[in-house]
């Protein structure tokens, strides 16, 4: 279709009513969210990152019998009383055991069973003397050199885990470490809560699926896979919708669909003022606006809503710089809220700026920089080049009242 008359196109474009400061607008956004009541059984092995539900109680104890923490003899450590190099003692060597062995023969008074780190306590034995703690004696001998006391060089029967406590509680996430204490448990699975089901819908003519020849005036959809990316890295699990028509029937029945599947509902592109921006009238019979317009930049065209059916809508700009800045700014902590996931931590470095930026004031301004050797230097290209953010390390915030940093000045970095 080619282009129509410019009166034609400006007779239907509005502008923002209002912009909510970014404070606002995620305040907003958080007020919309709450965090899945859901749950699911997780199989052990796949639970790394996921959110308990449930209390974890020990059904058995850590470590379930007596063990050896050393490699060396399993004495009555009365047999050892007074031993050193200058006045050693001699014990009988009844038998040797590993870790994974049955029991060994009981340690009888002036005997000693030979024991690998693991291995299972002799009965009759209280203690092990290190291998370093002994020397060659007789045949079928230990000469033991080093006095050792009732507990020396053991890890007792439920001195780690005691049956029936509660070793994890509900809301704290699965790290490896978890997911190992788990398994030591002998849990197969584990209740979890579920994932954020996020349907991610883009929007716009001009919009290409991956595989597919881009013709003229066309552009790939990156959109998609960047917004897909951000919701695996925070928890959610993204629904990837086709490309929808800048048509309001089209918006409309895709957002249906999100009412029906989702838990969060991401619409790239249409959240503008212009003629074919049509997200906010496809938005208010299905539910409420809580922001349109945001003074960030870049990603002033941010719409947030609650549909009727409960969930949250974000609306991000078209362009790819300014939907991912979004992303960070406000799907992030909504999302990991949704998922019941601590908030993401901000990692920063200080840098002084190796450049002059101007800014305009009104709207506060993420920055996308690049770090070399101490200093930031500005990666923004616009809010349609990616690469703004692709070759960045971080960005800086600069506030709304600000029109000028000169080079030099000390800045904190935030890192993506």
């Amino acid at each position: 279709m080619g282009a129509r008359p410019l009166a034609g196109s400006m007779a239907r474009m509005r502008p923002f009513a209002s912009l909510a400061s970014k404070e606002e607008a995620l305040a907003r956004l958080l007020g919309a969210v709450a965090p899945l009541a859901a749950t699911e059984q997780v199989v052990t092995v796949e639970a790394a990152g996921r959110v308990l539900a449930q209390p974890v109680v020990a059904p058995l104890d850590v470590p379930g019998f007596t063990r050896s923490t050393m490699d060396g003899y399993a004495v009555r450590a009365a047999d050892t009383f007074g031993a050193s190099t200058l006045s050693p003692k001699t014990l009988r060597l009844l038998a040797v055991t590993h870790a994974g062995d049955p029991a060994a023969p009981s340690v009888l008074p002036g005997t000693c069973v030979q024991i690998a780190t693991g291995g299972k306590l002799p009965p009759g034995a209280d203690a092990v003397v290190r291998v370093e703690g002994t020397r060659a004696g007789p045949e079928g001998h230990v000469v033991v050199v080093e006095m050792v006391t009732p507990g020396t060089s053991l890890a007792e029967q439920g001195s780690d885990i005691a049956r029936g406590t509660e070793v994890l509680a509900p809301g704290v996430v699965l790290t490896p470490a978890r997911v190992g204490l788990l398994a030591s448990l002998g849990l197969t699975e584990v209740a979890c809560y579920r994932r954020p089901r996020v349907l991610i819908l883009p929007t716009g003519n001009e919009i290409v699926p991956l595989g597919s020849p881009v013709g003229e005036g066309q552009i790939y959809n990156s959109n998609t896979h960047t917004l897909a990316a951000v919701v695996r890295e925070n928890g959610g699990i993204p629904l990837l919708h086709p490309v929808v028509a800048d048509t309001l029937e089209a918006h409309v029945a895709a957002l249906q669909k999100g009412m029906a599947e989702a838990d969060l509902v991401l619409v790239s592109g249409g959240s503008s003022v212009g003629e074919r921006d049509v997200l906010q009238d496809a938005v208010r019979p299905l539910g409420e606006i809580l922001v349109h317009g945001v003074r960030v930049k870049p990603g002033k065209p941010l719409l947030v809503a609650r549909l009727r059916s409960g969930q949250a809508l974000i609306g991000f700009p078209g362009n790819p710089t300014s939907c991912l800045m979004n992303a960070y700014l406000f799907l992030v902590p909504a999302l990991r809220a949704l998922a019941r996931l601590p908030p993401r931590p901000h990692r920063t470095v200080r840098a002084v700026l190796g450049e002059r930026v101007l800014h305009q004031k009104g709207r506060f301004q993420f920055l996308p920089v690049r770090l070399e050797a101490g200093k930031a230097y500005d990666t923004f290209k616009g809010s349609g080049a990616l690469t703004s953010l692709s070759e960045a390390d971080g960005y800086i915030g600069i506030p709304e009242d600000v029109e000028l940093l000169e080079a030099g000045t000390e800045v904190e970095v935030t890192l993506f």
